[in-house]
């Protein structure tokens, strides 16, 4: 089994959150899984489509981005975060991109432009 985290180089907080989650449920539930976490503009990622980040997606989409109150928010991960960067998921959806962090168990992506919680990971590794 295999998680793979696809996101930013280096990883920003909801990337590196993402990989940290994944590292904490696959030790707690299959310490044989492997977790690994590629740029998104790797070969390994370019396998699932599209992808980009939520600023990647406002450029793309014309949309705006207040990239002074997303710095402030993204000092540390929160679901405040999460939620800013909400209508850029939904949009990238709609333009079929996957945006970052992506979640992938075992090649099949299970989560996409926020960081999942715990739950997420658990049924993605006892669904495959």
């Amino acid at each position: 089994m295999k998680i793979l985290v696809i996101g930013t180089d280096p990883p920003c907080v909801r990337c590196r959150r993402t990989s940290e989650l994944a590292r904490e449920v696959a030790q707690q539930l299959a310490p044989e899984v492997e977790v690994e976490h590629v740029s998104l503009d790797s070969e390994e990622a370019r396998k699932y489509g599209k992808i980009g980040t939520a600023h990647d997606i406002a450029d793309l989409a014309k949309m705006s981005f207040d990239r002074e109150k997303i710095h402030e928010l993204a000092q540390v991960w929160s679901k405040e975060l999460d939620s800013e960067l909400m209508p850029y998921k939904d949009r990238a959806e709609e333009m079929g991109y996957l945006m970052t962090p992506v979640l992938v168990i075992n090649g099949k992506v299970k989560a996409m432009g926020f960081v999942p919680d715990k739950k997420k990971f658990e049924n993605g590794l006892k669904l495959n």
